[in-house]
Formats: structure tokens, sequence, C-alpha cells
């Protein structure tokens, strides 16, 4: 193993897998049961489309980076407006793509094993191991995602397969009963849950070889099949009513897996997958921002990274109910995040474009 403070790209795609995974396997799931219902899968699967096409701009915008960090690029080829217009959101994004994944996972948690528990003491003990992580840098992270999606994986194949008994697929139809206009919606949520394969982006100059766009398609792919997994799942195990009803579908498909006759109540196996992918996800969010504000030596770091947890533990900390949070993710973030992804990758798709347009004018002059 190389120690040059370098991942490989199978390490960046698990921690993108542990990252992206935890949205779109768990938190994006109830709000597209809610808004789109049977149809919902439908949602995912046309989705999917222009995700594609997007990806294949962030592999463009990819190899015009040439393994730069992206605050760097940007300050080189395009104005402080366009860096300051970029990079602002980015940090926002990541704020709050942490934020709403420690809410998530302190609610999950005291809902289902530590009621008893305050809840500021599960945000402290995982924000400690984050801020940790984060501070140890991009080439740990990447062991312990490596160390940490094997079993995920295996897990999840499990709970899948070992429920299929319990499935009735034929529940996925009748499609439209509603019109188009809930499928509609919850392409909303399907892409602002997609989008977050942006964060590769972000980790490409730490992968020792560049990244293509086969990696991507892989994500993609992946991402795809992580999201309509649990989604179909949830339809065919519990109908397309009473999965509507579910705030954790994905957690409630292992309450009815059981494994021979003598095995039963498998949903600790959940503690251990939710856990794996809030930590890395949280933990990487972390270090992105350090990156971003250009913060770098590890004595600037811990100020940083202690003052982004104890703000997150302290907004954990306030009075707002869980059909507040959930409304707060239906209505504001996961559109916003979408548009402003969006928008961003656009942005950098014309500066990218742009800087191909000078070297070739370069090119000819020479």
């Amino acid at each position: 193993m190389k120690v040059d403070g370098k991942i490989g790209i199978g390490q960046a795609i698990m921690m993108i897998m542990l990252t992206a995974g935890i949205t779109n396997h768990v938190t994006v799931i109830p709000l597209l049961l809610s808004k789109a219902g049977r149809d919902s899968w439908v949602s995912v699967l046309l989705t999917a489309i222009p995700f594609t096409f997007w990806a294949i701009i962030l592999a463009f915008i990819n190899r015009r980076l040439k393994q730069q960090p992206l605050s760097v690029w940007l300050n080189r080829n395009s104005s402080k407006l366009v860096s300051y217009a970029v990079l602002t959101p980015l940090i926002l994004a990541l704020y709050l793509m942490a934020l709403v994944s420690l809410i998530d996972t302190q609610t999950w948690t005291t809902v289902n094993y530590l009621p008893r528990t305050p809840e500021w003491v599960t945000a402290l003990a995982l924000i400690v191991f984050c801020v940790i992580a984060a501070h140890r840098g991009i080439a740990p992270l990447g062991i312990t995602a490596g160390m940490l999606l094997p079993a995920v994986a295996i897990l999840g194949f499990l709970v899948a397969f070992g429920n299929v008994p319990k499935k009735d697929y034929s529940l996925l139809l009748p499609l439209f009963q509603h019109g188009y206009t809930p499928m509609l919606h919850g392409m909303i949520y399907a892409g602002g849950g997609f989008v977050e394969l942006f964060i590769l982006l972000l980790l490409q100059h730490h992968v020792r070889a560049q990244l293509r766009l086969t990696h991507y398609m892989l994500l993609v792919f992946i991402i795809v099949m992580l999201t309509l997994s649990p989604l179909t799942g949830a339809i065919a195990e519990f109908g397309p009513i009473e999965s509507t009803h579910q705030r954790f579908p994905a957690f409630e498909q292992w309450r009815l897996l059981t494994i021979g006759k003598d095995i039963e109540n498998t949903e600790f196996f959940a503690i251990y997958q939710w856990l794996s992918g809030s930590f890395v996800r949280i933990s990487l969010c972390f270090l992105l921002i350090c990156e971003l504000l250009q913060v770098r030596s590890y004595a600037k770091k811990w100020p940083l990274l202690l003052f982004l947890g104890g703000s997150m533990i302290t907004i954990t900390s306030f009075p707002f109910s869980d059909m507040e949070f959930v409304s707060f993710l239906s209505k504001v973030y996961y559109p916003l995040f979408l548009v402003v992804i969006l928008a961003i990758s656009l942005i950098l798709g014309g500066v990218a474009l742009r800087q191909s347009s000078r070297q070739e004018d370069t090119g000819h002059e020479s």
C-alpha cells in the first residue's frame, strides 16, 4: 500500500457509496413514497436518464481539472466573483448535508433503540468521531470506508434477498392512478439525492489516478440501484399505502427478516449500516469544508472542525419536531439542493469549456 496521503479509485468509489448511499437508501425513500406513492420507482428510473447526462458533464469537468483542487482550478481559470459564487453555496451545501444526516441519525437512534438517552449525547458521540476522522485526513478515512463497506453491502444483500418470500412485486402496478403529477414530484427528490455524486468532483485531486467517465457511469448505476432496491422492496413488502406512512421504510424491512426458524429481530444489523454511512458522510463533509476554505494545517483545522461540530450539536438541540424536519427536507432542502448543484455544475462546465477554447487558441497561435 502506498503511503502518499492519497486514496485509490476503489476507495473513492466506496466513500461515495457510503456517503450518497445513506441519503438515497434511507433519507430520500420516505419523501419519494409520500409524494409519488406507487409511482415513485418510475420517478427514480426516469430521473436516471438526465442524471446520466449530468454525470457526463461532471466527467468532462473532472478531466479539465487535471487533479487540481476545485478551488485552485477556479482561481486560475475564472474571476473571484465566479469562485465565490461557486464555493460559498458548496460550503453551505456540505454543511447542510452533514447536518441533515446528523439529525436523521439522531432521530432514528432515539426512536428505535436509545429512547431514554438525551439526543445531544447521541449527536455528541457521533460528532466526536467525525471530527477526529476529518482531522486525520482523507487517507485514513478512505481506508476506514474500505473496511466498513463490504459488511454494509453484504448486509444489504442479506435483507434484500432474505425478504424475497415476503415480497409481492405485483403491488408495483398499476401506475399513474392519480395522473403524472406525483411521479414528476418524486423526480425532484430522486434528483436531490442523485446529485450528491458531485462530491466525487471535490475528491478527485485526492485520488492517485485520474477518474474517468467509466467511474462516473459505474457510480450512476450504483446510486440508482441503491435507491431503487429499498424503494421497490418497501412497496412490495408493505404495500403502496402502508409504506407511505413509514418514517424509515428501509429499516422496517429489517424487522421482517428472519434467518431460519430460530433467528428473528435482525434489525440490529441496520445499526451498523446506518452509523457506517453517517460517520463517513459527516467526516467527509467536514474534511471538504476545510479544504474549500483552504484550511490545510493540522493546527488550524481543530478550531474550524470544533466549530462545525459544536454548531451542529447546538442546532440539533433546537425544539423542532420530526414532522417539521421532514417538511423542511421535502419543501426546502432537496429542491434547493438540486437547483444549487445543477447551477454550480453548469457554471463549472462553462469555465471548463472556456478553458478548452483558450487552450485551442493558444495551440493555433503557437
